[in-house]
């Protein structure tokens, strides 16, 4: 018996063991407002790692031809996100700026272009004038009509930097920045070729003639060329980057360098001894018609959102003005508003 009982026990004991063990049961999920809790306590450490985003920095936008504060600057450039209308209003005043320098230059080259008329008809001898003889009245015309076309040139690529062509149409551009080489072709090479066809000249009017129609077709030509021609994207690019990227509207430039700066303390100037400041207009009269790659670009290394307050603040200590009424010779500093008159005005007082 006592075996048997044995038996049935070992036999129990083994089915115990074969049988699996219970699993534990999962926990059950949160609810409420202690899932509330808990998801907080585990986003408030990771948010706590990243700190506070920085207020953008409080501009104001100038207009950079007439220094006046502006509500939204031009979005000016050939990029895809241009604003056509906002870069027509600025072609359309550009070229209402223009448009006086145009006027004055076709005057002056129709006047010149006269001329070359008159000395034409006085070396044939059709047209008699007294006094001088024909080869003075000849040489008198020639030189008058160098006069009118040299200052006829400087009027439009004075009027091409105000408004300049756009390159889309290379034509109409070249035709608009080379005009005055074109007038200056016209003015004097029909008459070179006349004095030296014409067989009833005596020799030293031909040769008088020749000589000083070739030195005036020279000089005609050397005044019409622009060596630092502008595009209307150039100019276009230029003012939007000024209405954006320079805090005040103005730019920069050495004496010596080739490109305009909106950051004083730019990496590029950091060498120069003189740094002047004018309008984009100023910058590119002074023949700046590229703009710097680190400071007048939004991706640029030296952007004025970039730049330290008290170094731009140190180098515009130093800046030379140019253009309009705060032209002066040294460092002049930025000057509140007023500040200046001022000044004068102790001036006077202790001198009465």
């Amino acid at each position: 018996m006592t075996t048997k009982k044995h038996d049935e026990e070992a036999a129990e004991e083994t089915k115990a063991a074969a049988k699996p063990k219970a699993k534990k049961p999962a926990p059950e999920p949160a609810s409420g407002k202690e899932a509330v809790a808990e998801n907080g306590a585990a986003t408030a450490e990771p948010a706590a790692e990243h700190p506070a985003k920085k207020e953008p920095k409080e501009r104001t936008f100038v207009d950079a031809k007439t220094g006046k504060a502006i509500a939204h600057p031009h979005q000016g450039g050939s990029g895809a996100e241009a604003n056509q209308a906002a870069r027509e209003e600025m072609h359309s005043a550009r070229n209402g700026s223009a448009l006086p320098f145009r006027i004055g230059a076709a005057v002056l080259w129709v006047l010149g272009i006269v001329c070359e008329i008159m000395a034409v008809l006085v070396m044939n001898g059709t047209l008699f004038l007294p006094g001088p003889g024909a080869s003075t009245w000849l040489i008198i015309f020639l030189v008058v009509d160098l006069v009118m076309v040299v200052i006829g040139s400087q009027l439009w690529k004075r009027a091409n930097h105000l408004a300049p062509a756009s390159k889309e149409n290379k034509l109409s551009y070249w035709v608009q920045t080379d005009l005055g080489v074109i007038v200056a072709a016209i003015a004097f090479a029909p008459v070179i070729l006349l004095l030296l066809t014409n067989k009833d000249l005596d020799k030293g009017t031909k040769k008088a003639g020749a000589i000083v129609a070739a030195i005036a077709l020279v000089a005609a030509v050397a005044s019409g060329i622009d060596y630092h021609p502008a595009t209307q994207e150039d100019l276009d690019q230029a003012e939007a980057g000024a209405a954006v990227l320079s805090d005040d509207g103005l730019a920069y430039w050495t004496p010596f360098g080739e490109v305009y700066h909106f950051n004083p303390d730019c990496q590029h100037l950091k060498n120069s001894g003189t740094i002047y400041s004018g309008t984009v207009q100023d910058a590119l009269d002074a023949k700046r018609t590229r703009g710097c790659s680190g400071c007048t670009v939004e991706d640029g290394t030296d952007v004025l959102s970039k730049a330290d307050p008290a170094a731009v603040a140190a180098a515009l200590a130093n800046v030379v003005k140019v253009g309009g009424d705060n032209g002066s010779v040294g460092g002049s500093g930025a000057q509140e508003p007023g500040e200046g008159e001022d000044d004068a005005w102790e001036g006077l007082s202790e001198a009465a």
